[in-house]
């Protein structure tokens, strides 16, 4: 099965927008003091994962379900199981680590994007002043009370080789303080030298557990 991780790893990068409003600034303080407080945090969930096989046209030619539980550190992954798989050569990777792809929120600093806010709706949309090839642009939405990060939504203006489609969706919680990722969405296409293909993942997380020192 194409290992969507390794993909969303290779496309997905921090983004960034101006800080030109009192809004953005006091939002981006909040997401770096969560930062913060979650460097040390323990926490575990379990996943469900559907990765459709796509044709041209978009039908779905084949699903696989995956079944995983992992355990981080901050953004480390420390422990991973694969409780099941549809996918019969899908690879265990016991105890491998790695990073939380979903965990690269905006920066809300970079004067090289342009960036509209609607304060009553808690919509920023954001779009690269001159994109490059790999640049993404879309939406942030956040609470306007408590200004906590809801959801990110984002698609690639110039799409970066071997990327031929991609669009995502990335949804958080709050959790005894703590931002954690919830629910994920991503449609993407891509042509290199040995592998082509289409997919649309969904993916769930469940079942959280945040692990206190005593």
């Amino acid at each position: 099965m194409f290992n969507f991780y390794s993909f969303l790893a290779m496309v997905v990068l921090p983004i960034s927008v101006t800080a030109q409003d009192s809004t953005l600034i006091k939002l981006q303080q909040k997401m770096d003091q969560q930062k913060k407080a979650q460097k040390e945090l323990v926490y575990s969930f379990n996943t469900i994962t559907y990765v459709h096989k796509l044709d041209k046209q978009g039908g779905i030619e084949k699903t696989d379900t995956v079944r995983t539980w992992q355990k981080f550190k901050g953004d480390s992954l420390q422990e991973y199981s694969l409780l099941y798989s549809s996918d019969k050569k899908e690879e265990k990777g016991e105890g491998k680590k790695g990073s939380r792809e979903s965990s690269k929120l905006p920066k809300l600093t970079d004067p090289a994007y342009n960036f509209r806010v609607d304060q009553e709706s808690g919509k920023i949309t954001f779009k690269p002043q001159k994109a490059k090839k790999g640049d993404l642009a879309g939406e942030l939405l956040y609470d306007p009370q408590s200004l906590e990060l809801k959801q990110i939504n984002a698609t690639m203006p110039k799409l970066k080789w071997p990327v031929k489609e991609f669009e995502m969706e990335m949804k958080f919680l709050l959790l005894e303080g703590f931002l954690l990722p919830s629910e994920f969405r991503m449609q993407a296409a891509w042509n290199a030298l040995i592998s082509k293909g289409r997919i649309r993942v969904e993916s769930q997380n469940s079942d959280f557990k945040i692990y206190r020192q005593t």
